[in-house]
């Protein structure tokens, strides 16, 4: 990240809640990224469990998955990505390609990458269909961080991208709670048709997760000073 945007990121929460705050929030950050860095030994916990199955925490370099999300979210999305071996998959969000080798399509809007084909997800055409569409992380970017905001945007998104599954298909999304607060009405008032809602809450500063009722994580705060959720649901559809 550009220091020019950590100083105006802390800078605005020091305006908004003063030094003393932002500074403890900032030094406990660097503590947790030294003392979780990938080569600074083993986790206190290696594992989190999701619907029985038991999958290893992420710690990675890129994006320093040992401090946020990013830690139960990727794992999750590879696993399903793994269970579509064979099958036409279609990433929105270019993320998982950054943890592994990837063959699928993927697009992303604003991302240059070699593979990474450059367009707005509402608007895709693409010739599919896909038996598996992948958004980790992304839809929440979807009509908020743009210059012109439009909050029934994501809900087009989704619409295209369930246009894109292959009788059968899957759209499986990780959603980062308090992020798009707007978003966060609209899945919980089951405006998308998702088939299941999943959840899992961070603990603590450790950043080992825990898999809740869906119910208990709506309302959860969003970390805007070091950009990290305090919970997310994992949304499903089955066509």
């Amino acid at each position: 990240m550009h220091p020019a945007t950590i100083a105006r990121r802390v800078g605005g929460h020091v305006r908004e809640r003063g030094v003393g705050p932002v500074l403890a929030d900032c030094a406990t950050w660097a503590v947790r990224w030294a003392a979780h860095r990938p080569r600074a030994g083993r986790p206190s916990t290696a594992t989190f469990r999701y619907d029985g199955v038991e999958h290893r925490y992420l710690r990675h370099a890129y994006n320093w998955t040992w401090l946020n999300e990013r830690a139960v979210e990727v794992p999750l999305a590879a696993a399903v990505l793994a269970g579509a071996a064979g099958g036409r998959v279609l990433e929105v969000g270019n993320v998982l390609g950054h943890y592994q080798a990837v063959g699928h399509t993927v697009v992303d809007k604003y991302e240059r990458a070699a593979g990474v084909l450059n367009a707005d997800v509402a608007e895709l055409d693409l010739p599919g269909p896909y038996d598996l569409v992948l958004a980790v992380s992304t839809l929440e970017h979807v009509g908020l961080d743009e210059e012109v905001q439009d909050p029934g945007k994501p809900a087009r998104a989704i619409e295209r991208l369930t246009s894109l599954l292959a009788p059968g298909g899957r759209l499986w999304c990780s959603h980062p709670v308090g992020y798009n607060l707007e978003l966060d009405r609209q899945l919980q008032d089951g405006r998308f048709g998702f088939t299941r809602l999943t959840a899992l809450r961070r603990l603590g500063p450790s950043n080992r997760w825990e898999q809740v009722p869906v119910e208990e994580v709506w309302g959860t705060r969003y970390d805007r000073l070091l950009y990290t959720a305090q919970a997310i649901v994992i949304a499903e559809l089955q066509r």
